[in-house]
Parts: structure tokens; C-alpha cells; sequence
């Protein structure tokens, strides 16, 4: 459950064709990370944006199909999917 000021992606989940490419903006007032993996199992290597400043954002096309996890490394409770699927 989300509570005022918790920090947070939005949206959480997303779903898009294979070949998009998504760009998280930070609009916040503080550093945040785009991390793939989880935070249990940690990064898995397949994107990290290192430190996105305010007013940055990061960008990553995504190629196959699947189910991707990922957080913010700075942020632990902060975390989102992108379900890619093919057309």
C-alpha cells in the first residue's frame, strides 16, 4: 500500500511490444536507480542506470520477450516490471 511521500515508480507494472524502448524521468527530488533484478537476488546484469539525477532520466529497449523485474539500489522498497510481449 502506498502512502503519501513514499516513493515509488509509476507506473509499477507495464506491458509493451518487444522493440520499445522505456524511459524512466526522475521527477523527484532525489537520486534513484533503474536496477534490473530484484532486491532479493540483487542485480542481474541486464541494465542499471547508476544514479539518475533530478531531472535525468534513463532509457533501455528491450529486445525479447519476458518478464523483467527491477529496483531502486538507493531505494530498496521501490520496485517495478515490465512484461514485454511479442506482436
Amino acid at each position: 500500500v502506498k502512502q503519501d511521500g513514499q516513493l515509488y515508480y509509476d507506473p509499477e507494472n507495464i506491458e509493451v511490444p518487444v522493440g520499445t524502448t522505456i524511459s524512466w524521468d526522475n521527477v523527484d527530488t532525489v537520486l534513484h536507480t533503474v536496477t534490473s533484478g530484484t532486491i532479493e537476488g540483487g542485480s542481474d546484469g541486464l541494465f542499471d542506470s547508476n544514479l539518475i539525477g533530478v531531472d535525468e532520466s534513463f532509457e533501455y529497449t528491450f529486445t525479447e520477450a519476458g518478464t523483467f523485474d527491477y529496483y531502486c539500489i538507493v531505494h530498496p522498497w521501490m520496485i517495478g516490471q515490465v512484461n514485454v510481449i511479442e506482436q
